[in-house]
């Protein structure tokens, strides 16, 4: 099984986008996606890889609460200032 995080677009090059999540930005691949993809939104992301959804602005603050709340060190890095 495998987690899905909620990640934010940072920005868009060709079937990729740039992500961030707790202030770790990588690439993830789009071609899973159904839908066309913006920055400023979020998408649920497995294996540091592949976007494979989009989710809402607050539910993808629940999730990363609920992720906060299981590690902590989330939390503190969360707290951090951003690039």
């Amino acid at each position: 099984m495998c987690i899905a995080v909620p990640a934010e677009v940072v920005s868009i090059e060709g079937a990729t986008a740039l992500v961030d999540v707790y202030g770790d930005r990588f690439r993830v691949d789009l071609r899973m996606m159904s839908e066309a993809v913006a920055p400023g939104e979020y998408l649920a992301v497995q294996a540091r890889r592949f976007a494979v959804g989009k989710i809402a602005r607050d539910e993808a603050q629940a999730a990363k609460a609920f992720f906060e709340g299981i590690f902590p060190e989330l939390a503190a890095r969360a707290a951090e200032p951003g690039p």
